[in-house]
């Protein structure tokens, strides 16, 4: 049995490499030729083909023969690929895909100034079953020649005649001199993308309001705990411990990024921020960047600045009439500090996202007397349970996250959506019991504009939607009230009148209703400029980020936008962006 089963497997293996190494070669040849016309015979008529940084210096998802053949037809020729090879590796080496029936392997490959990577899936073509054509090809570039990773250090300096405190002491005061680049933000994304830059041997320095490391996350909530597991939300070069909970509370990931900027060696500013009014030199190239740092005005010239300080901007309250009227008290969720010092009160929280629903739930939890939602909109709804076994299929416990993440970016956003749209009645009736017990209770949940659910809208929106961690079965049992569909008309001295004419009643009024845009507060600082860079975050219509770790239409500005596995990933092809650009290979002045 044990021989039948390995020959099988033996055959199957053989079997996968040829059909691999078959197309690939195929690829190859039509690479050889710069026929456009050829390379998009090898996709499927629904194909998808998502080029990062290689055909041309920009992110970019196409669909279809047609879009693939014109995409290709103005490239081609400018660039040259070539030594397309098979991976040995054991995670990307021909296997069977995640289609039923599709095969699926890694590649490497070469370019005149570049090493490049890439993954594809082939299914068997449906008017010529025997021949194998692609569903989905990504090719990325991995490094520039001779500009690769450094990797680890030694640990030695010059022969031991320097200590390691010397050492850093003597490199922080070099960047701080003269950063080549400045990153404004000093959260998960802004750490991530400078631990990237240091291993691409990028100086870079970060600053940031705050006066510690991670408290842009000890200010929110106490309950908070991230929804998504910690394979998804590790940190770059630096895991969490075997032991780590599964989902992170607020507290333990302040806590590892301030000692993450210290395990990874960064040069971080805090209690600093830029002073209105920085300029960028076209001849030069470089900025001028009055800093107060501490109290300390000093001016800077990097080549590039990197606005890593998420998409949200201030908090949102919507204005409402009466609100002087009312004797109870009012505040935003931002600066909700936790449900003990509500015990016993009559509560009324705005908004049915995963900040509103959370709250809810802590403020229920901590004794309140009464804790109402009043839902102003349809809320895509799924549970964590549900969300989280999604995740699980790419970002597992048992798969390097490197690899996860690789995995992930070989499925275009679009593709994404278009199969969540396909599954949405299953996905529905993974969470019957939750949804429909809701929609009981009066609130109108949905699985979002098109179906796909909650994954899709964390990307598009960052908010619409409500991850349930538990306040849903307390809004079922009615421990929790809703109230939806109508809106607020004004305060009254005891809580609000709806437009409905009923009264709700009120000592403490929680609006969660999100944020301003955060181009908004930039445009404050950077002016026109933030106008020319163009939006930050959310999807444009190939289902690419939009300006996110690649040009934003301003020269040496760039946004370093999404949750931890985006910048994760797209801090790689930022840095390589930037080493492009310094090596004459990018041109400063491309548009988004």
């Amino acid at each position: 049995m044990c021989s039948h089963s390995s020959s099988y497997a033996l055959t199957m293996e053989v079997d996968l490499n040829g059909i691999a190494s078959a197309w690939l070669s195929q690829l190859s040849h039509s690479l050889d030729l710069k026929n456009a016309a050829s390379c998009a015979s090898l996709f499927h008529p629904n194909g998808w083909l998502r080029d990062l940084l290689v055909f041309t210096w920009n992110l970019r998802t196409l669909n279809g023969h047609g879009q693939i053949f014109d995409y290709l037809s103005s490239n081609m020729e400018s660039t040259t690929i070539s030594e397309l090879k098979i991976t040995e590796d054991a995670y990307f080496k021909p296997s069977p895909g995640d289609l039923p029936g599709s095969v699926s392997s890694g590649f490497t490959f070469s370019t005149p100034i570049a090493n490049g990577r890439g993954l594809f899936t082939l299914t068997r073509s449906n008017s010529e079953p025997e021949v194998w054509k692609a569903f989905t090809l990504l090719v990325s570039l991995d490094s520039l020649k001779g500009h690769e990773p450094i990797g680890a250090e030694q640990g030695v300096y010059h022969g031991n005649s320097l200590c390691w405190s010397e050492v850093r002491e003597q490199r922080a005061r070099i960047i701080e001199a003269n950063p080549h680049v400045l990153i404004v933000g000093a959260g998960q994304n802004g750490l991530q993308v400078a631990a990237r830059f240091k291993q691409m041997g990028i100086p870079t320095l970060i600053i940031d309001k705050n006066g510690r490391i991670g408290d842009q996350w000890r200010k929110r909530y106490p309950s908070l705990t991230l929804h998504t597991t910690k394979q998804h939300h590790t940190m770059l070069f630096q895991p969490y411990p075997e032991t780590w909970p599964r989902y992170t509370p607020r507290d333990k990931v302040a806590d590892w990024l301030e000692q993450y900027a210290v395990s990874q060696d960064l040069v971080v500013w805090m209690k600093s921020q830029p002073i209105p009014g920085p300029s960028y030199d076209k001849d030069k190239k470089e900025w001028a960047v009055t800093i107060d740092r501490d109290g300390q005005i000093l001016t800077i010239n990097p080549k590039h600045i990197v606005l890593a300080t998420g998409t949200l901007g201030g908090p949102y309250t919507p204005v409402i009439e009466g609100h002087d009227l009312f004797q109870g008290q009012i505040l935003h969720s931002d600066s909700y500090a936790g449900g003990p010092q509500f015990s016993g009160k009559r509560i009324v929280v705005i908004g049915t996202g995963n900040s509103g629903a959370d709250i809810a739930l802590d403020l229920h939890v901590r004794g309140a007397h009464s804790v109402t939602l009043l839902q102003r909109s349809a809320t895509c709804v799924q549970s964590s349970k549900t969300v989280v076994e999604m995740l699980d299929q790419v970002w597992s416990p048992d798969v390097p996250t490197e690899v996860a993440d690789y995995r992930s970016a070989g499925t275009p956003f679009n593709l994404i959506k278009q199969i969540l749209r396909e599954r949405k009645d299953y996905i529905w009736e993974k969470d019957k019991d939750l949804l429909e017990g809701l929609i009981k209770a009066g609130m109108d949940v949905n699985l979002g504009p098109d179906g796909s659910g909650i994954l899709p809208l964390v990307a598009e929106r960052g908010g619409g939607y409500w991850m349930d961690v538990g306040c849903g079965e307390c809004v079922i049992s009615g421990k929790i009230k809703v109230k939806s569909g109508v809106g607020i008309h004004e305060f009254t001295q005891g809580g609000l009148l709806l437009d409905d004419d009923t009264v709700l009643e009120a000592d403490v009024v929680v609006f969660a209703t999100g944020f301003i845009n955060i181009r908004s507060v930039m445009r404050g600082i950077f002016g026109d400029a933030i106008d020319q860079a163009g939006p930050a975050g959310g999807m444009d219509e190939e289902g690419e980020m939009n300006g996110a770790y690649r040009p934003t239409g301003h020269p040496g500005l760039w946004y370093a936008p999404g949750d931890f596995q985006a910048s994760r990933f797209g801090s790689r092809l930022l840095a390589i962006q930037l080493q492009a650009i310094q090596l004459g290979y990018m041109k400063q002045d491309i548009q988004a």
